[in-house]
């Protein structure tokens, strides 16, 4: 009997830490899935994110576009291009 695929999401790790305005206030932490997909757990959903430390790699991004909706990787890729808080629409 075969057995079937599981395409679901199993384990995640920390890979960047979201700061708010002061660049000293964690407010979220981006996961990256052994699916490719990123994701972004909020600590305060009230308070925008004005920087990412580390920026993401290109590379990162570009296998997670596939499993990840847009917006996140938009969002994504304006905060490790440096993009300022106020310019960037949060998903």
């Amino acid at each position: 009997m075969k057995k079937a695929v599981r395409l679901l999401k199993e384990e995640a790790e920390p890979i960047a830490r979201l700061f708010g305005n002061d660049r000293e206030r964690t407010v979220g932490w981006v996961y990256l899935w052994d699916s490719s997909e990123l994701s972004v757990l909020w600590l305060d959903e009230q308070v925008p994110a004005g920087s990412i430390e580390p920026p993401l790699h290109p590379e990162v991004l570009a296998e997670a576009k596939s499993s990840t909706p847009v917006k996140v990787i938009e969002y994504l890729e304006a905060l490790s291009s440096g993009g300022e808080h106020t310019q960037i629409s949060r998903p």
